[in-house]
């Protein structure tokens, strides 16, 4: 009678060499890997991104720093990590929200990408842009203004209503006939900040004339109190007027990929879903505006 064969060794076997492939994929904090974290690696490149979107101290160890920015990826991923073991990465708002975050770094990215492609402005252009934008250079004044605040009308061709006010107080008598609710208060406005066609019309308002402002889901009637000018600064406005003029360029490109894109595109929107008509051919989409850094005054 044989002795049948125990499957103990087999089994040892089979562990043994288990073990020897876990081994084998084990990721290793060497080379380009500056920390593995439960299996997951940060590299160098992840570092070196992050530096560069800090402000960084002459004089300061690079080591240290290194040292400081892989420790704050290490808990992110962490925290990250746990946050996914809870299941939020199957959350439908973290979903939404990551696609909206995703699409907006790939339309930057595009942007910038397009940006590579324009020449630097010499200082002809630098001059005329300059001289076309008085109220974001030579002319910028910080307004001082007394501010009345009310959400958007869903047809702005209701606001002709208050064309007739002569005051701040009359704005507010017609939103209140209209039963439209707003709020009263003190604000400031630098010139910089509104499109020049309309900063235009804004200075040439007798004194104490309302002037209405959309903002997108508000509107604000506003009359000026008091000016202060700021004072011009040649070299200043240079690299100012250098971005703007880029940022422009950019916006411009944008336009046309987004026409480009629009043409070739399959869009089907439900019943009252679709754009309104005067929003068809808007001049500069939303989309582009946040994709392309507006320049600093």
């Amino acid at each position: 009678m044989k002795t049948p064969i125990s499957s103990k060794p087999i089994a040892m076997v089979l562990v043994a060499a288990g073990a020897l492939m876990l081994s084998s994929c084990e990721k290793a904090a060497e080379g380009q890997v500056a920390a593995v974290v439960n299996g997951e690696e940060i590299t160098l490149q992840e570092i070196n991104a992050a530096l560069a979107q800090a402000s960084v101290p002459e004089g300061v160890d690079k080591k240290v720093l290194q040292q400081r920015a892989l420790q704050q990826i290490v808990d992110r991923r962490l925290l990250a990590q746990s946050a996914k073991d809870s299941g939020i990465d199957q959350d439908p708002t973290y979903l939404i929200r990551q696609r909206q975050l995703s699409e907006a770094l790939l339309v930057q990215m595009y942007a910038a990408k397009a940006g590579t492609t324009l020449k630097v402005p010499d200082q002809t252009a630098i001059n005329a842009y300059t001289q076309a934008h008085p109220f974001a250079f030579a002319n910028r004044t910080v307004y001082g203004v007394d501010q009345i605040v009310f959400p958007a009308p869903a047809n702005l061709e209701d606001l002709k209503a208050l064309e007739s006010a002569n005051t701040l107080e009359e704005v507010g008598a017609i939103l209140t006939e209209m039963k439209i609710q707003f709020q009263r208060k003190a604000a400031q406005m630098d010139s910089v900040q509104v499109p020049p066609a309309m900063m235009a019309q804004i200075v040439s308002l007798a004194p104490g004339e309302p002037f209405v402002i959309p903002t997108g889901s508000t509107v604000t009637a506003n009359v000026i109190k008091a000016q202060q000018k700021v004072p011009f600064n040649a070299d200043k406005a240079g690299p100012i007027a250098v971005k703007a003029i880029r940022n422009e360029e950019m916006a411009k490109i944008m336009k046309q990929r987004l026409g480009d894109a629009k043409a070739k595109a399959e869009i089907t929107y439900q019943p009252g879903f679709e754009p309104a008509a005067e929003k068809a051919d808007e001049e500069e989409s939303p989309a582009i505006k946040e994709a392309i850094e507006v320049p600093a005054g």
